[in-house]
C-alpha cells in the first residue's frame, strides 16, 4: 500500500474537516449565534435569550425558596412544601437557555407565543415524546435570586443553586 503524499493528506484532512463542520452546523444551526450575553446582565437591563423548552415544562419545572424576588416567588418553600397562599403571587420556575444559562422566570407560559404553543401542543403525553423547541425572547433582568432549589420533573430530587437572575420575558417567537 502506497503512502499518501503530504499534499494529498492535506486535501483529505481539509475535506474531512469541512464535512464535519457542515454536518455540525446543519444539525445545530444556532451554534455560535445564541450566546446569552451574561456580562451585560444588570437589574433593569433587557437582553435577548433563547430558551429551550418542551410543553411539559409548564407543569414539571419548579423551584423552592423562601425569598420573594421582583414580586414573584417559587411555588415551594425551602423545605419543598407548597405555599399555603399559592396563586396569590406570580410563580417563578427555572428555565435554561440553549447555552445552559439558568434563569428564574415568572409565569413564562402566559407570554402570548408560549400560551399559543401550549394550547396547540398540550403536555398531556409523555415528555419524552414531545418535540423540544426554542423560544427567542427579550428578558428584562429584575434581580438575582440567592440560595434556592430547582427540579426539572416532579419525581426528581431538589438541586441547590447559589444564585440566578430573575427576569421577565416579552416578545417571544418560537423556532
Amino acid at each position: 500500500m502506497s503512502s499518501l503524499s503530504s499534499e494529498r493528506q492535506t486535501i483529505l484532512f481539509s475535506a474531512v474537516a469541512l464535512a464535519i463542520f457542515l454536518l455540525v452546523t446543519g444539525l445545530y444551526p444556532d451554534i455560535g449565534k445564541t450566546r446569552t450575553p451574561t456580562r451585560q446582565i444588570a437589574a433593569g437591563k433587557k437582553i435577548p435569550v433563547s430558551i429551550t423548552l418542551v410543553t411539559a415544562d409548564a407543569n414539571d419545572l419548579a423551584c423552592a425558596g423562601n425569598d420573594e424576588v421582583g414580586g414573584a416567588r417559587c411555588a415551594f418553600d425551602e423545605d419543598g412544601k407548597p405555599w399555603a397562599d399559592a396563586g396569590e403571587k406570580p410563580v417563578l420556575a427555572p428555565y435554561m437557555t440553549v447555552d445552559n444559562v439558568l434563569f428564574l422566570i415568572p409565569d413564562l407560559w402566559k407570554e402570548p407565543a408560549l400560551a399559543k404553543k401550549l394550547a396547540a401542543d398540550p403536555p398531556s403525553i409523555d415528555r419524552e415524546r414531545l418535540r423540544r423547541f426554542t423560544a427567542k425572547c427579550e428578558l428584562e433582568a429584575v434581580e438575582k435570586a440567592k440560595s434556592f432549589y430547582v427540579r426539572w420533573v416532579p419525581t426528581m430530587e431538589w438541586q441547590h443553586n447559589r444564585e440566578a437572575w430573575v427576569g421577565r420575558i416579552a416578545g417571544c417567537s418560537i423556532d
